[in-house]
């Protein structure tokens, strides 16, 4: 595939002593769900990507599971292949041109080139990308130094939020990818298996708020969602197909206390274990689950 780019040239910032030249770029672009970028021979320019989905990348022949909030510099003759994972592709790019002083000066801030970096908030970034896209297109007064004044300002937020470590590196992903998956398979077939979100940070050598912030990355949603389903799915399975006890269900499902398990099932279902396990309220969970559709 072939790329033509034309560049607009940022003159040099006092502040950091970089020349960055600028090319296309996009916003919060979603692509279609059978949408692939091939280049075999590279992207010809600096490629900057904030990946905002799950995609699949091949970078000079090695492949990634890349995971939102991540980003990527694919260097012009890395050879590169991306898509989305069974989605939509959301991503924020742009095409750039370094000299050699420029490279050294972003490798020593710690930005490296042609492999993705999974970062805690890309927030920030996306919004300064947001505003060089408008400067670089816009005609106003002054578009030309506002958007040289972003562009360094995007670098040292790059920089800032991987000194700060606030990243989490494939290398890291690759070694606790197992245990998490490990770990999440049981918290769905014994709910009751780890005993609080202390436990699975110890099991995974994390603290709680970086087994949390890992976990929610990696699938998508906090880990006491996955908790409270797992406890009351195993629950209505208990309710229909045993003869334990309300209390027995509850211990075995997690809960520390009959009273907290009862008070969570009827917020989730609509009515109480024993009214579920008596099976004569169908009408009213489904009129209640109905409710919480047209509330949402």
């Amino acid at each position: 595939m072939l790329f033509s780019f034309y560049f607009y040239k940022i003159e040099s910032a006092k502040i950091s002593n970089m020349s960055i030249e600028i090319g296309s770029i996009g916003y919060n672009h979603i692509h279609e769900k059978d949408f692939h970028m091939d280049m075999p021979n590279g992207p010809g320019a600096y490629l900057f990507l904030l990946v905002k989905s799950k995609a699949k990348f091949i970078i000079n022949g090695k492949h990634f599971n890349v995971i939102k909030n991540s980003y990527l510099i694919i260097k012009p003759q890395t050879p590169s292949f991306y898509k989305g994972e069974k989605e939509n592709f959301i991503n924020d790019w742009f095409y750039f041109n370094l000299n050699e002083k420029d490279i050294e000066i972003l490798q020593k801030r710690g930005i490296v080139f042609d492999q993705p970096v999974l970062l805690n908030n890309i927030d920030e970034l996306s919004n300064i990308i947001h505003r060089i896209a408008f400067e670089l297109f816009s005609s106003e007064l002054y578009h030309s130094d506002i958007q040289s004044l972003y562009t360094q300002i995007f670098f040292y937020e790059l920089a800032r939020i991987i000194q700060s470590k606030d990243i989490i590196s494939p290398d890291f992903l690759a070694t606790k990818n197992d245990k998490l998956t490990y770990l999440r398979t049981r918290i769905f077939q014994e709910p009751a298996f780890f005993s609080s979100i202390e436990e699975m940070a110890d099991f995974m050598n994390l603290s709680r708020s970086g087994f949390q912030h890992l976990y929610t990355k990696v699938f998508g949603h906090n880990v006491m969602q996955d908790v409270i389903s797992a406890r009351i799915e195993k629950s209505k399975n208990l309710l229909k197909t045993s003869s334990l006890t309300i209390n027995e269900i509850a211990s075995k499902c997690g809960y520390k206390t009959e009273y907290h398990f009862m008070r969570q099932f009827k917020e989730k279902n609509g009515c109480t274990p024993s009214e579920y396990r008596n099976g004569n309220t169908w009408l009213q969970i489904d009129k209640f689950r109905k409710g919480q559709e047209v509330r949402n």
